[in-house]
Parts: structure tokens; C-alpha cells; sequence
């Protein structure tokens, strides 16, 4: 993607994120931590972002498989739909909720851009950042499962099948 289209499309998301969350603002109570409380009563919760990719799935179910450990983490996905002002609007809910939550990713590069700049607005830790251009083929399937066991462990995630004719996408997992 180029700086020109990328630059665009973050400040697209950031206007309608503005336009989406300004009553928001005003109704959040101050915390004694900018931005994010972390509680040390458990393990956070896992949130994983998908982008509506053949992918997703395979992603999810790694990730579930992940914390079915009696570690008591719960799940949630959060879809990203484009760049559509309501779904950015979630997202900054869940980064200024005061919860530690764990967030894991499979999502195409231009969501990434503006979830990466988010995220370290609202003070989060970025763990892992990747870029993979994958197929559609059975062993990309099995790769994002793997890719989905790997972030919510918070374990090195594997080596993508590499296919320069593939899709786009970033493999992001962060501490918020």
C-alpha cells in the first residue's frame, strides 16, 4: 500500500472514529492510569480481529483452541467491516474499557494501519507485528490456525506460506 492511499484511509477512519466516539467522550470517567487500568486478578481476556478473509475461520478456531486451557480466558471477535466508522467505534470502546485484554489479529494491511495506530494511542503494548502476502490454499488454512494458536498463547507465530500472487495481510497481536 502507498503512503498517499494509506494516509487517506487513516484519516478517513480517524474522522468518522472522532464523529462516532464524541459523546463518548465526555461520559468516560478518569481512570488513575491514562488510558488503560491493568488488573492483575486473572488472565485478560482475548478479543481476535478477523477482516472477512476465506482465512477468518481457520484464524478463529486456532485461537479458540488456544484458551480452551482451563486458564478460564474468554473469546470474542471483532469484525472489521472495511473502514466503516461504527466498527472503529467498538474498537475504541474495547481500547478504553479499563480491562486488560489480549488482542489478536488476522486483518488486511489497510485496517491494520489505523488498529496499529489506535491501539498506541490508547496506550496499548504491541507484542507482534507481521506482514504476510498468503494464498487460499489448504496449507494457508492450516497456517492461520496455527497463526491463531501461536498469538493467543503469545508464542513466535510460524512462518506464512509465502505466495507473491497472495493476499495482503498483518498478523498483529497487543496487550491493551
Amino acid at each position: 500500500m502507498t503512503t498517499d492511499r494509506r494516509s487517506i484511509l487513516k484519516g478517513l477512519a480517524s474522522a468518522g472514529l472522532v464523529m462516532a466516539t464524541m459523546p463518548w467522550a465526555q461520559a468516560k470517567p478518569s481512570s488513575g492510569t491514562p488510558g488503560r487500568a491493568v488488573h492483575g486478578d486473572g488472565p485478560p481476556h482475548v478479543t481476535a480481529l478477523v477482516s472477512g478473509s476465506a482465512l477468518d475461520a481457520a484464524f478463529m478456531a486456532g485461537v479458540q483452541q488456544a484458551i480452551d486451557a482451563p486458564s478460564g480466558q474468554g473469546l470474542s471477535a471483532q469484525p472489521l467491516q472495511g473502514l466503516d466508522a461504527a466498527t472503529f467505534a467498538r474498537l475504541n470502546r474495547l481500547l478504553n474499557d479499563d480491562n486488560a485484554t489480549l488482542l489478536v489479529g488476522l486483518i488486511d494491511d489497510a485496517s491494520a494501519a489505523v488498529v496499529i495506530d489506535l491501539v498506541r494511542s490508547a496506550g496499548g503494548r504491541m507484542l507482534s507485528v507481521q506482514h504476510h502476502r498468503v494464498g487460499q490454499d489448504a496449507g494457508a488454512t492450516q497456517w492461520a490456525r496455527l497463526l491463531g494458536q501461536a498469538l493467543a498463547a503469545t508464542q513466535a507465530a510460524p512462518d506464512a506460506p509465502n505466495h507473491t500472487a497472495g493476499t495482503a495481510y498483518v498478523s498483529l497481536s497487543c496487550m491493551i
